[in-house]
């Protein structure tokens, strides 16, 4: 009697497992930073790279019926120092937006203050989602000058804002693994 209980709770175990990897399919799609190149230049930080920003079924079907979506990309000076812990200079926070527009079939990026520049209108996702993710020399001010004999290090995240998506579409995010799209944190030398 007790073997057959066993075997059952096996195969519910077995059967939430499967149901729980085939949610994570979904969600396999992800945000990477791919290159970076820092510099300083004057009083300013000054990224260049490419993000590569994929997203799954079901993030793509909520930006095709109108949701728009926005993107956190968060960055973060520190000073490396050899026997302390490095120091941290500053950090910026900049916000993206893409968004579909079904009347013209277009795709329309824009970046958000304090980055704020014009908008693109683009006629496929796949280039909206490059042009979402390139980093064409933004320049990042600094408070303080950067120490010329010092070696600087980026960090940098990329991830899908929950909190900007619509009210009613947040519960469904926070708990589902398809709508948390994250680089995790990555690290770039400062160039010289």
């Amino acid at each position: 009697m007790r073997d057959c209980a066993k075997i059952k709770w096996y195969r519910w175990t077995a059967a939430a497992l499967a149901l729980a990897l085939a949610g994570l399919g979904d969600a396999l799609a992800d945000f990477k930073v791919t290159e970076m190149q820092p510099r300083f230049v004057e009083q300013s930080l000054v990224l260049t790279g490419n993000l590569e920003l994929a997203l799954n079924a079901k993030v793509e079907e909520a930006l095709a019926k109108g949701i728009p979506l926005e993107v956190v990309i968060e960055v973060k000076l520190y000073r490396e120092r050899r026997f302390l812990w490095d120091r941290k200079i500053a950090d910026w926070t900049l916000h993206r937006r893409i968004q579909y527009h079904a009347l013209t079939g277009q795709y329309l990026v824009n970046t958000i203050e304090p980055e704020a520049e014009s908008g693109d209108s683009l006629l496929t996702l796949q280039e909206a989602l490059k042009q979402l993710g390139a980093l064409n020399g933004v320049a990042l001010k600094l408070e303080e000058p950067a120490a010329p004999d010092a070696v600087h290090s980026v960090d940098l995240r990329v991830s899908l804002d929950i909190e900007a998506l619509p009210t009613p579409l947040r519960p469904v995010a926070y708990t589902s693994f398809t709508w948390h799209l994250n680089s995790g944190w990555s690290t770039w030398k400062v160039a010289p």
